[in-house]
């Protein structure tokens, strides 16, 4: 499952990120090989079933690296200068031969050491960011992180509503897109299981920060369309996440909010609550609560609480 997992990752990275393919001139074949521009056509991919990439180049042996996307499967040829295919078979046979050694270098170069926390997320997880605003919050872990190749953040709201409502959300989506995120359009949270990218993916985390429907009324009608807001939300991501996978909502705590009563409606839908930390905003600089429903003010979003929910034994 998680070599299908990375196989389909990559393709929805590669689609999302709008590259455009160029023309080949003569004078590009004197450049170095760069095994991260998968989208030429003179590269070809080997799934090796492994949980680490390695990228080999036909020119230098030695030119071995650990790729931005660690949970991407493949080995990368370059196959400019393979004449046929007997001579491609014999590149790749040998490439091949000491792949036990080199995966072990390449997973004792990737440490804990080399992952990066913010918060109560760290790099190696696959996160999944629904009903964000200005995006200014999963641009915030795709700083701290370094990349964003295992961030996909999602909004109900279209690319234009967006741009015109939210003064930082441009800047916010180049954070992430620069850094090999994924950013995605007219995902209803509610639904987001049927949709034929995501519904197909799991992850380790998927984050749903301060969901409201937009009814702000505080009666009973309004109260009861929050709370199925959120109550349909987890029954489609508890299919999404891994066994030991977990559902985060942040959410105020007090007044009308604490009525919704977020850990019944988690245990209602079979999820076990993990922990419900105070939710301390200075701990994702930059990070702005912002109304999901246009304008680009800030809401006081204190007291909260970030609701952990994972999967019953």
């Amino acid at each position: 499952m998680g070599q299908i997992f990375s196989c389909v990752w990559r393709c929805i990275r590669s689609h999302f990120r709008n590259e455009t393919k160029t023309s080949q001139k003569d004078d590009q074949l004197n450049k170095p090989f760069d095994p991260l521009q998968e989208q030429e056509s003179h590269y070809i991919t080997i799934p090796d079933g492994e949980t680490e990439t390695r990228h080999v180049s036909s020119s230098a042996s030695e030119n071995v690296s650990a790729d931005l996307t660690p949970d991407v499967p493949s080995w990368v040829v370059d196959i400019r200068n393979v004449e046929n295919d007997e001579k491609l078979i014999q590149v790749v046979e040998e490439k091949m031969v000491n792949e036990k050694e080199v995966i072990n270098n390449v997973c004792n170069d990737s440490k804990e050491s080399f992952v990066k926390k913010i918060g109560v997320y760290n790099s190696k997880q696959r996160i999944l960011l629904v009903g964000e605003g200005d995006f200014s919050f999963s641009a915030c872990l795709a700083v701290a992180f370094g990349s964003a190749s295992n961030i996909i953040a999602t909004s109900l709201n279209s690319h234009d509503f967006l741009t015109q409502n939210y003064k930082k959300f441009m800047i916010n989506k180049i954070k992430l897109e620069s850094r090999g995120g994924v950013v995605m359009h007219g995902i209803d949270a509610r639904r987001m299981i049927k949709d034929p990218v995501l519904g197909s993916l799991k992850f380790d985390c998927i984050v749903f920060n301060f969901p409201h429907t937009g009814d702000f009324g505080g009666t009973e009608f309004d109260l009861r369309n929050n709370k199925e807001l959120v109550r349909v939300f987890i029954r489609s991501a508890k299919k999404m996440i891994n066994e030991d996978g977990e559902i985060h909502i942040r959410h105020k705590s007090n007044g009308y909010f604490s009525l919704w009563n977020i850990p019944k409606i988690g245990s209602d839908q079979g999820l076990l609550l993990i922990r419900k930390p105070k939710f301390d905003r200075s701990q994702y600089p930059g990070y702005h609560t912002k109304y999901g429903f246009g304008g680009n003010k800030d809401f006081d979003c204190t007291p909260s609480r970030s609701y952990i929910f994972g999967l019953l034994a």
